[in-house]
């Protein structure tokens, strides 16, 4: 059983620039053209929330992804990695009212928070797709904004506690955000990759925050523990390039029942996770270059 707000709801993340040297040193980059999109699961609008999973929620370190992207276009020319996009949802308010417990936000105000992304080749020399060589990984730290106050004149009964947003005139728990990874010395792409965000939280990550942070002791508590990725499955997706297959994703848990086959396969290590994420697509966009090899 995976823990994923399959409505519009909650949770993420952490990033560093890692370039392998022997891949850089192989390929020039010779009049490369302007980013072009090789794969993308992101509609052209999003809605105000999407379906998410939240890492201390669900006891994870690390989700991602395998797909496979659009070939360069014309002669030998390889494609090299620009941008990967992720799209989040922030779930946390600013702060709480101790009266009914009151979630009340500031217009403008958000919480930073370290991410990582990263892409590797695919392994798949035993039979089961894994994560291969590190082609990229970067860390930055993100502005990831609360989500807007709740709203009980136009959110009631089910959708209590909600914002509203006036563009759909739908109640939403979680906000939607998307955060941007530029590799700026971008290395060959393979036909297909895993893409992945990893980030820590109060409890969970590869490096736990801990209960010392200050936002742990109020009322809203951490923004981070209440950040997620996105998961949906919009139609037509993928709108560029291939999702492999459509009902598995990369997940790192420390939680059985985060995973499909409730842990059997392992726990604690980033692997693949199968049959059960139908409708649950993580939600990414990788731009890539054409070059010329030299």
């Amino acid at each position: 059983m995976r823990l994923v707000v399959s409505v519009p709801a909650a949770v993420a993340a952490a990033v560093c620039l890692t370039i392998p040297s022997p891949a850089s040193a192989a390929y020039g980059v010779s009049a490369p053209v302007n980013a072009q999109t090789a794969y993308s699961s992101v509609p052209q609008v999003l809605p105000g929330n999407v379906s998410s999973l939240g890492f201390e929620a669900s006891s994870a370190s690390e989700i991602g992804d395998e797909v496979g992207l659009v070939p360069a276009s014309g002669g030998p020319r390889r494609r090299v990695l620009s941008s990967l996009r992720v799209v989040m949802s922030s779930q946390q308010c600013q702060t709480r009212l101790a009266l009914g417990d009151t979630c009340v936000t500031t217009p403008g105000s958000y919480f930073s928070h370290p991410i990582t992304a990263s892409v590797y080749a695919v392994d798949g020399s035993s039979g089961t797709p894994r994560a291969g060589a590190l082609l990229a990984s970067r860390t930055r730290s993100f502005d990831i904004a609360f989500r807007p106050s709740q709203d009980d004149k136009r959110c009631k009964e089910a959708n209590l506690g909600k914002w509203f947003d006036v563009t759909t005139n739908t109640c939403f728990s979680g906000v939607t955000q998307n955060i941007v990874f530029h590799f700026p010395r971008g290395v060959p792409l393979p036909r297909q990759v895993i893409w992945t965000v990893a980030y820590d939280t109060t409890h969970y990550g590869y490096h736990p925050i801990g209960e010392g942070a200050p936002c742990f002791s109020t009322r809203a508590g951490c923004g981070y523990d209440s950040l997620n990725v996105g998961v949906q499955t919009f139609p037509g997706s993928p709108f560029t390039g291939t999702h492999v297959v459509q009902n598995r994703i990369f997940l790192a848990s420390t939680s059985g029942p985060a995973y499909c086959d409730g842990g059997t396969g392992g726990i604690g290590f980033f692997r693949l996770d199968t049959p059960c994420w139908t409708g649950f697509t993580p939600l990414a966009e990788i731009k890539a270059k054409d070059t010329r090899p030299t």
